[in-house]
């Protein structure tokens, strides 16, 4: 039945502190006995209006309250909460603490909300998990943990919001949690790589592109590839490109010239045999043109990451070195559970 009636669009509300700690307090009273728990509201905003600007100020805020607390959890809109989970996996480095960062499909104040049981079960996991297993930054959603740099939104409405398709959950939250034990420690896995300085920043001047069957490459040859600093292309899912269009060959050969760092990565769910630019001869020419494969890298882990190592003083120059290093774990993969 229709109306008439026109529903309102979402709007982020505009919480103060004491506002908040009020609501938190009489709808997630189960937080103080988890516990001891501070809340600051950083910014007011929507998530699609955050950015690098904002993940600098998200980092430079909790490093100057790392030595007060034990961990982190930050709340996050979901539109881009894989990017900024990314980019702050590289600016924490090396987590020696747990940064969780949550969220909801339904706000908290509604009557099937799952904005309270992510809240609960992430500090209770930022209070409580294993060090070496949770000292990282991470996101957890509907009952699961998962790595933060390897995690992508893959529903606007259902409650399981987040999936981390190329690795397997860090915990699952049921009666017990389970945790995952094929990690000893995250630092062990970084092999040295956590120790290479590199100054907090984003290189905003990096191309983020899907390839399509009839990709404009002689358009972005001539127009996009002269202005920008870095190119991530997210080709398809076997490993593949247009690359039997001469334009598009063209490009990754000026690119290349240029020193344009290209870096192709895929957005497939991870289930199955893991792609390889060498697997088919439609996609050998990416590497053949000096393409830098994200292996099992999601698109909004492989765009950060390009960006922060185009930031540094030498990152073009050095780009090839910086991209092969697993600066934040983001090469890492889990495959076990058990629980705690």
């Amino acid at each position: 039945m229709d109306t008439g009636a026109k529903s309102s669009p979402l709007s982020v509300p505009k919480l103060s502190k004491s506002l908040l700690e009020k609501r938190l307090g009489n709808r997630v009273p189960e937080l103080n006995a988890l516990a001891d728990c501070d809340i600051e509201i950083l910014l007011n905003r929507d998530s699609a209006h955050i950015g690098p600007d904002e993940w600098l100020l998200f980092a430079k805020m909790i490093q100057s309250r790392w030595d007060a607390y034990d961990g982190i959890v930050l709340l996050h809109g979901t539109d881009t909460l894989a990017y900024t989970a990314s980019a702050l996996s590289f600016l924490l480095r090396p987590c020696l603490k747990p940064v969780i960062l949550t969220g909801a499909q339904k706000p908290l104040a509604s009557i099937r909300t799952d904005a309270r049981r992510n809240l609960i079960s992430a500090v209770e996991i930022a209070a409580n998990g294993p060090r070496p297993i949770v000292n990282q930054v991470s996101v957890f959603f509907d009952d699961r943990l998962l790595r933060g740099n390897q995690v992508r939104k893959r529903s606007a409405s259902e409650f399981l919001a987040f999936d981390s398709p190329k690795s397997s959950p860090l915990a699952r939250v049921g009666t017990e949690i389970h945790f995952e034990t094929s990690v000893t420690s995250t630092l062990k896995n970084l092999k040295g790589h956590s120790r290479i300085k590199l100054k907090p920043a984003f290189n905003q001047n990096v191309a983020f592109l899907h390839l399509s069957p009839g990709f404009p490459a002689k358009s972005i040859l001539q127009g996009l590839l002269p202005t920008i600093d870095g190119l991530v292309l997210v080709i398809f899912p076997s490993g593949t490109a247009p690359t039997h269009d001469p334009n598009f060959i063209q490009l990754l050969k000026q690119a290349r010239k240029q020193s344009i760092p290209v870096i192709a990565v895929t957005d497939d769910s991870g289930h199955g045999a893991k792609p390889s630019l060498s697997s088919y001869a439609a996609g050998a020419p990416l590497l053949e043109e000096g393409c830098l494969w994200a292996e099992q890298m999601t698109p909004e882990c492989a765009f950060v990451k390009a960006t922060y190592i185009l930031a540094q003083k030498e990152g073009a120059k050095r780009f090839r070195e910086f991209w092969s290093k697993n600066l934040a774990g983001e090469f890492d993969s889990h495959s076990k559970s058990t629980k705690t």
